[in-house]
């Protein structure tokens, strides 16, 4: 049974959670950028603060505080994409220093003993196998034995009882054994390189052996000593942050690809990926961006304002004409929620009439978005949009007596966004490269661990 970290409620770390489930309930931190920026400087903090015996402590105050954020906004998919990404960086980092833990010289300190040594390496000296074994030259016309290779020169203490230098795996000495039997072959002098010598050094201490069974790695041992990995998980977080952070800049390196000269490009409402997407393509490309002003939060006007003030010529139209000027278009980019395990996504509300009005007039749809965004979940809400409404007063009044704009039994609904069908997405541009729906599952799992789905 593994222990479980328990945030006391004047920990400092048990605040700064509360405050971030708060401001995540409240809606004070929207946009999935912003949210997985808060959740990472969150979790580096408690990282950084806490107290922790074995990595599965830590791991499990990671998922405990994940539960919690994806609690308090169940719609904002990118705090939990985010303790995924954290937890299986974490989990790489122990690996890692568990290999090195294991795969050290046995005299280094704390290196735990590999295990027995396999039968058949102590060779008799008139056995190829043995090192002090004088290889004939295939030569008839000279006996003269071929030079004893020198097997690391920077060990040259005796062998401790060993017919090798090193303890080796059964995998080891069959490559030992083919590398001598080629060598007895050939007639040439072994020449190892530093990397292959190092599997034939003596150890300067041999490990003690109780009758014929030798130490075993003490795995527990080296899980206690894992608070000694703080740094490393903290500069690994750093890199995420730093990640998130460029994220805009990393998706439009490849505008030009994507954006030719003089075509018509449409979106809606304003997105910072599709902005900076936009504004690096127009330094190459010379084109004429459409923006849907997208009623009833109408951020199509601050997006037409950012192009306009670059440089580009934008063209400001209303949601209703989105079938009408569809025709003239020859590109659809929108920008992304969060995007599904089917290839499907969550967009700004009025993303699925463009994306409905592009299929119908043949024109391709583009996505560009963080892989941050991609989440191990499904819709399961319903087709067209998610079960996250807004206030319905700003599409309808606040006038008049009735709920409908003061029409009685009127039910009006505002969503924040809609659902898009991976059929009707042509490409997702990511800042790890182009991908099309279907591929999105496949990112997904190598992003994040099985056991970390459910958090």
């Amino acid at each position: 049974m593994v222990a479980q970290i328990v945030l006391k409620s004047n920990d400092p770390n048990a605040r700064l959670t509360e405050a971030l489930c708060t401001s995540l309930r409240r809606r004070q931190i929207v946009g999935s950028r912003n949210v997985a920026l808060a959740t990472a400087a969150l979790i580096q903090n408690v990282v950084r603060s806490v107290k922790y015996s074995t990595i599965d402590e830590l791991l499990g105050l990671i998922k405990v505080i994940g539960r919690k954020l994806v609690e308090a906004s169940p719609k904002e998919l990118a705090s939990g994409n985010i303790i995924r990404r954290i937890l299986r960086l974490i989990r790489e980092e122990y690996r890692a220093a568990a290999v090195a833990h294991v795969s050290a010289p046995p005299s280094a300190p704390s290196t735990p003993y590999l295990g027995p040594t396999t039968p058949g390496l102590h060779a008799p000296s008139t056995h190829y196998l043995s090192n002090e074994f004088q290889f004939p030259s295939p030569s008839s016309s000279s006996n003269r034995p071929l030079p004893t290779p020198t097997l690391g020169s920077s060990h040259s203490h005796s062998q401790v009882g060993f017919g090798f230098d090193r303890q080796t795996s059964l995998s080891n000495f069959v490559a030992m054994r083919h590398s001598r039997a080629q060598l007895e072959r050939s007639g040439s002098v072994l020449d190892l390189s530093a990397s292959t010598s190092s599997l034939f050094t003596t150890p300067t201490r041999a490990p003690s052996v109780d009758n014929g069974v030798m130490p075993t790695i003490d795995a527990e041992e080296f899980m206690r000593q894992s608070g000694k990995l703080k740094p490393v998980l903290i500069q690994a977080i750093e890199e995420v942050v730093g990640e998130l952070e460029t994220t805009h800049e990393d998706v439009a390196k490849g505008a030009r690809e994507h954006i030719h000269s003089s075509e018509v490009i449409l979106t809606i409402g304003h997105s910072k990926t599709v902005e900076a997407f936009l504004k690096q393509a127009f330094r190459d490309r010379k084109f004429t961006v459409i923006v849907a002003e997208s009623a009833p939060s109408y951020l199509g006007h601050s997006m037409s304002t950012a192009l306009s003030s670059a440089g580009i010529p934008v063209l400001l139209v209303p949601d209703s004409s989105l079938h009408a000027i569809m025709p003239r278009i020859t590109k659809v980019i929108l920008g992304a929620h969060s995007v599904l395990a089917n290839g499907g996504l969550f967009a700004l509300s009025g993303s699925l009439s463009a994306a409905l009005a592009a299929r119908a007039h043949s024109k391709p749809v583009v996505v560009t978005t963080g892989q941050f965004k991609f989440a191990p979940a499904w819709n399961l809400y319903h087709e067209y949009s998610a079960v996250d409404f807004q206030s319905p007063g700003a599409a309808i009044g606040y006038d008049g007596a009735g709920g409908g704009g003061g029409v009685e039994n009127a039910e009006a609904v505002n969503p924040y966004f809609d659902y898009i069908r991976p059929e009707l997405i042509n490409l997702f541009v990511t800042n790890e490269g182009d991908h099309s729906p279907s591929y999105i599952y496949r990112l997904i799992k190598e992003a994040y661990d099985d056991e970390d789905v459910e958090l």
